[in-house]
C-alpha cells in the first residue's frame, strides 16, 4: 500500500505538471466566463489526471472506511469523491467556457471538499484525546473541538461568499471592497486552522512532558499523521491567501500549474496518508482504561 500511494503522488505530479505547463495562457478568442475568472484555458488532460487520481484515492478511502466500519470518517471519502467530480467537470468547462451552470458546479465541487478534509482532522483529534490519552492535554474540550472549528470554517466561508458577491459588481469601489473582504475571510480561515495545529502541538508537547514516548505507544502514529496531513492542508491555505492577495491578474492565479502543484497536490497528499494509516486501527487498540493517563505523572 505505501508503494501504491507513492506511485499515485508521482503520477499526479508528472501528469499535472506536463499537462498544465503546456497550456497556461489566455485564449486568443473573445473573453469567456472561464478566461475572465482563471485567465487561462483549463487543460483537459491535467483535469483528467487529477480527477482520476482523486477517484482512486476515494475508492481506497471508502475501502478503508467500510473494512473498519468507521462511519464517523465518512466525510473524507465523500469529499474526495466530490473533488474528483470537480476535476472531471473542468473538462466540459474547458469545452464550454461560457456555460455558467458547468462553471458553478466545477467551482462548488473543488472549493467545498477541502472543508470536509479539515473536519475529518478535527473529529480525529477529539477522538484521539478522549479515547487514547486524557482531556487535560487539550485546551478545548475535545468533544467540542470539531463543532467550534467547523462553525469557524462555515463563518469564514460566508464571509468569503459575501466578498465574492461584491467582487462581481461592476462598481470599482464595491469590487475592491469585495476583494478585501474575500481576502480577509481566507486569512481568518487560515489563522483558524493554524490555531488547530497549535492545539495538536500543545497536546503533543504535554504528552511528551509527562514522560510518554508516542513511538512506543499504540496511539503514537495518530499524532504525526494529524500533523502531517494538517501541514499539507496548510500549504494549500497559504497558497490560496497569496494567490488572492496578488489580485485577479496575479502570477499564481494566471498559471494553472500552480493550482495543481500548490492546491490540488497538497490536498491529495493530505488525504492519501489516511489510506496508508487509517486511524481507526490506532484508536481501537489504544482505548485507555479509566484514569490510566491521569495516574502517570
Amino acid at each position: 500500500m505505501p508503494s501504491t500511494n507513492i506511485l499515485i503522488i508521482v503520477a499526479f505530479l508528472i501528469g499535472a505538471v506536463r499537462a498544465a505547463s503546456g497550456n497556461s495562457t489566455i485564449s486568443v478568442q473573445g473573453p469567456t466566463i472561464v478566461s475572465v475568472v482563471f485567465r487561462y484555458d483549463p487543460n483537459k488532460v491535467a483535469a483528467a489526471v487529477a480527477g482520476g487520481l482523486y477517484a482512486i484515492a476515494s475508492l481506497c478511502l471508502f475501502m478503508r472506511l467500510f473494512m473498519n466500519k468507521a462511519w464517523w470518517g465518512l466525510c473524507l471519502p465523500i469529499a474526495s469523491t466530490f473533488m474528483s467530480v470537480g476535476f472531471f467537470m473542468r473538462i466540459p468547462m474547458a469545452m464550454n467556457p461560457n456555460s455558467l451552470p458547468i462553471f458553478m458546479v466545477q467551482q462548488l465541487f473543488t472549493l467545498l471538499p477541502p472543508a470536509a478534509y479539515l473536519a475529518f482532522n478535527y473529529i480525529l483529534y477529539g477522538r484521539f484525546i478522549v479515547n487514547c490519552v486524557d482531556r487535560r492535554y487539550s485546551w478545548i474540550k475535545p468533544e467540542k473541538v470539531a463543532r467550534y472549528f467547523v462553525i469557524s470554517d462555515i463563518t469564514t466561508f460566508l464571509i468569503q461568499g459575501g466578498g465574492g458577491g461584491l467582487e462581481a459588481s461592476t462598481n470599482a469601489t464595491s469590487d475592491k471592497l469585495g476583494a478585501n473582504i474575500l481576502l480577509a475571510g481566507l486569512v481568518i480561515q487560515t489563522l483558524s486552522f493554524a490555531f488547530f495545529m497549535i492545539l495538536v502541538a500543545h497536546a503533543w508537547r504535554g504528552i511528551l512532558r509527562d514522560g510518554f514516548l508516542p513511538r512506543q505507544e499504540p496511539w503514537g502514529p495518530i499524532l504525526w499523521i494529524l500533523m502531517f496531513s494538517s501541514t499539507a492542508y496548510m500549504i494549500r491555505c497559504i497558497y490560496r491567501v497569496i494567490e488572492l492577495a496578488q489580485g485577479n491578474g496575479g502570477y499564481l492565479i494566471t498559471h494553472e500549474i500552480y493550482f495543481y502543484l500548490l492546491d490540488s497536490l497538497p490536498l491529495l497528499i493530505g488525504i492519501c496518508i489516511y489510506i496508508i494509516y487509517w486511524p481507526t486501527k490506532y484508536l481501537e487498540t489504544s482505548a485507555k482504561p479509566t484514569n490510566e493517563m491521569t495516574g502517570r505523572y
